[in-house]
């Protein structure tokens, strides 16, 4: 069932937008985190293979210089399964390393799913984009 609300144009009224994800961290890279192990060798946090200028929530930060090696498993109160530990250590000379982390200091918001509403009934985006199109030719 169609709804037509009467705007002051009388055309339908068509929105958009989306909900904000609040995605503080307490726990995150700390893009100004760079050091140079024993041997000479620089490592730091890296967003698609090139050293992170800041930081991002929505991409992925690496140390592509580091090795994660495996000590051993342990097992924490609340659960009965075993839980890898171990340590990171430079790939080419094995110096262990320890990457920066960081909180963040104020809140940290990204676009979530977005919605599309026409006469504040919600519709598929693709729907709205087809009665988008066809009220734009009328």
């Amino acid at each position: 069932m169609n709804k037509q609300h009467d705007t002051p144009s009388g055309q339908l009224l068509f929105e958009s937008g989306c909900e904000l994800v609040d995605v503080t961290s307490l726990h995150r890279p700390d893009t100004s985190w760079q050091v140079i192990d024993a041997q000479g060798h620089e490592h730091c946090w890296y967003v698609n293979g090139l050293p992170a200028g800041s930081y991002n929530p929505a991409t992925t930060h690496e140390t592509p210089t580091l090795v994660w090696i495996k000590d051993g498993e342990e097992y924490w109160e609340d659960d009965d399964e075993p839980h890898a530990v171990g340590h990171l250590e430079c790939r080419q000379c094995g110096e262990r390393l320890r990457p920066g982390y960081t909180a963040d200091a104020y809140q940290v918001y990204v676009p979530g799913l977005r919605w599309y509403r026409i006469d504040g009934e919600r519709v598929t985006e693709a729907e709205f984009m087809r009665r988008r199109d066809i009220e734009a030719q009328r």
